[in-house]
């Protein structure tokens, strides 16, 4: 087929909903990899497990016919005390499964958030596919036109229908000639400085791909300042990659508690690859701080009872000078 490839892989930047989708499960083939687990069950292989709380937020680990899965379901049932669902609603056909589990306190099943508010990732990349689809589009658009250096406005329908076959023409890569002096005459040129347009819409997206990775734990090059940045600064960007992977981490750790708890198994879970890097980075340069400001505390203390010895033998030798004054001055009067 003519331009089969071309107009397959077209659909990734002009299609908007492919677009987004392909930002999504490409920021999610990443974001498989943050975590690592030892001695999963076989049944719940750790691809799976991490994808089913990535993009759904929450699964439910339970027993099924002697082996423990994860499931997606829905939750539900009357609300504990602090307005959180206790029931767990599971469909699943493979299994044969229709049953609802009792999740407070664990009682048939055990809830394992991706975070603490169950949201998932989906939200997080979302937010930031949607306007990276948009930039992607002007920018092929700019790209495209920079072929021209112009942009055509029509006067009539007529001569709009020979502008757009002049550009479909050039946008093939094919070389067109004008026969119309109509389309001369009524079509105008308007010029455009592409170059700038697409050095801001590059920009833009490297832009929305930082914040991107930053959501998600990861740091990357693009600077705003459009300078080196400082060693100082450096550091505060990894401390503020931390908080939301540190919250997933947390919420698997106490998972995976309560699951070796409830079903006798002896699961691990721990950061890997680059946000395991960073989170131990990071807490070398807390240490490395805390340690500087002890060493800091300690040095001004020391400072300070220098300070108060000094005072005191001060005090002490103006006392003696004092009662050395008294003595000398009663002995003068004595004479």
């Amino acid at each position: 087929m003519k331009n089969g490839i071309y107009t397959r892989f077209q659909r990734l930047t002009k299609d908007k909903d492919r677009a987004t989708m392909f930002y999504i499960d490409n920021t999610l083939q990443k974001t498989l990899s943050m975590f690592h687990y030892t001695n999963l069950p076989p049944t719940i292989p750790q691809n799976e497990l991490e994808n089913i709380l990535q993009r759904f937020g929450f699964a439910i680990i339970a027993e099924v016919n002697g082996n423990l899965y994860a499931l997606r379901g829905g939750l539900g049932g009357v609300q504990n005390a602090y307005y959180k669902p206790t029931i767990a609603t599971v469909a699943n056909p493979y299994l044969n499964l229709t049953k609802e589990f009792v999740i407070e306190n664990n009682k048939d099943a055990v809830l394992f958030k991706n975070d603490y508010l169950c949201s998932g990732l989906i939200p997080v990349i979302g937010k930031y596919a949607v306007p990276l689809v948009d930039v992607s589009i002007s920018l092929n658009t700019a790209a495209v036109l920079s072929r021209l250096q112009l942009v055509l406005s029509a006067s009539d329908d007529q001569t709009r229908k020979s502008a757009e076959l002049y550009i479909e023409k050039i946008l093939n890569g094919d070389f067109s000639v004008i026969t119309e002096n109509a389309f001369l005459s009524g079509v105008k040129v308007q010029n455009v400085d592409y170059p700038l347009i697409i050095k801001d819409l590059i920009e833009l997206t490297q832009y929305y791909k930082s914040n991107l990775l930053a959501e998600i734990g990861i740091n990357s090059q693009f600077n705003m300042k459009r300078e080196r940045l400082t060693e100082n600064e450096v550091l505060l960007n990894d401390c503020d990659l931390l908080p939301f992977v540190e919250n997933m981490l947390f919420e698997r750790k106490t998972a995976v508690a309560a699951i070796n708890e409830k079903y006798g198994t002896q699961i691990t879970v721990d950061l890997k690859s680059v946000w395991k890097t960073t989170k131990e980075v990071n807490d070398k340069a807390i240490k490395t701080e805390n340690t500087d400001l002890e060493n800091e505390k300690k040095q001004n203390e020391t400072n300070e009872n220098s300070n108060e010895h000094i005072k005191t033998n001060e005090t002490e030798n103006e006392t003696n000078e004092t009662n050395e004054t008294n003595e000398t001055n009663e002995n003068e009067i004595k004479e």
